[in-house]
């Protein structure tokens, strides 16, 4: 017997019944992922303060999004927006962590854009605020980078767009601390200072650099002196200033005025600072002859961060010019014995406000709940 098509109505019947099976059994299409930085802002809007690491987890991700194109970026920014502003910052975060070559052409077109917000200073103070903390986070992300000359040139343009005192709303005092410290990063990346060369003459008989090299190290760091000297007059950051002034007074030989300036600094409730200045006060009167003096410094600095090795042996070398070699050979030891994942703030000294960033992104995304 041959079975037959059925035919009219059960026909139709019967083809709809087939087509129902065929969807059951068939897999669900893939959903189309959507492009761009779009979908990205559109779910940190929310308030998924996760979705950027979540998704841009390599360097090749940054690349696909292509980010470096200035004017791509700058016509998705469009018109004035806090909510993108807020989200830059947490493009150049995870730059910074995952795709480096990206954080300085971010916060540039991140400054740029700020600074173009509608409105004078002084007439919103909530945007006066956003304005105020993003320079601040900005510039202590560059300063986690090391990345001296562009710090140095961001305050700069603050200074032509955003002149003092009349924007002071928009001036945190770190951000004028934060030219000093960009400016010792510069130095730092010569590998020459004027003591260092001084050093070398003595034991080996000549300086390690040519005079025309030296020199440059000497006026690149007398730039950051004077800045840091600047930024001392702010009260909020002038225990911060007045220490960075004295170690870079003792880089530049000149150990008196580095003492007057540490002897300035009346404490701080931040321990990694008082650690800085300990140590440093360490070494300019190591510099002074003034081993006593060296050694209750360096032994101060221990206290507050035990597994410093930097201070221990800072503390050692003073105990051996003061012939007491018993203490020194157990400095020695204790400083062979710090833990391997120890903190040793001399470490991160250059990273300069990096050591905040992470608590100030934790306060913007606070906010933004």
């Amino acid at each position: 017997m041959t079975l037959r098509p059925p035919a009219g109505r059960s026909a139709s019947v019967a083809a709809c019944l087939g087509a129902v099976c065929l969807l059951s059994i068939a897999p669900a299409a893939a959903p189309i992922r959507q492009q761009g930085l779009d979908p990205i802002l559109s779910a940190y809007t929310t308030g998924d303060h996760e979705v950027v690491a979540r998704t841009l987890l390599t360097s090749n991700d940054f690349r696909k999004l292509r980010l470096l194109d200035g004017r791509r970026l700058e016509r998705w920014l469009g018109a004035w927006s806090s909510v993108k502003a807020d989200f830059l910052l947490e493009l150049i975060d995870r730059a910074s962590a995952v795709a480096p070559a990206y954080v300085g052409p971010l916060v540039t077109k991140g400054q740029a854009y700020v600074l173009s917000r509608p409105g004078s200073i002084g007439a919103s103070a909530q945007d006066d605020a956003l304005e105020r903390r993003w320079h601040l986070i900005a510039v202590g992300m560059l300063q986690q980078r090391l990345m001296g000359e562009q710090i140095v040139g961001y305050v700069g343009v603050l200074e032509t767009r955003r002149p003092l005192p009349a924007s002071a709303a928009v001036w945190d005092p770190r951000v004028s601390l934060a030219r000093g410290i960009g400016q010792e990063q510069v130095c730092r990346m010569m590998h020459a200072t004027a003591r260092l060369d001084r050093l070398l003459a003595e034991f080996e008989g000549k300086a390690a650099t040519p005079p025309a090299m030296r020199q440059m190290a000497i006026e690149c760091m007398e730039k950051a002196l004077r800045y840091l000297e600047g930024a001392a007059a702010r009260e909020e950051v002038r225990e911060e200033a007045r220490t960075r002034a004295g170690f870079a007074a003792f880089q530049l030989g000149k150990n008196s005025e580095a003492r007057a300036a540490l002897a300035g600094v009346t404490g701080s409730a931040d321990r990694t600072l008082s650690y800085w200045h300990a140590l440093f006060l360490g070494r300019v009167s190591d510099a002074m002859g003034a081993d006593a003096d060296a050694e209750q410094a360096y032994q101060n600095a221990v206290r507050l961060f035990p597994d410093a090795q930097t201070a221990r042996i800072g503390r050692a070398l003073a105990l051996f010019r003061l012939h007491r070699d018993d203490d020194a050979d157990e400095a020695v030891l204790a400083a062979r014995r710090v833990r391997a994942d120890g903190v040793d703030p001399w470490e991160t000294y250059f990273e300069g406000d990096g050591r905040f960033v992470g608590g100030w992104l934790a306060a913007m995304r606070k906010g933004r709940k």
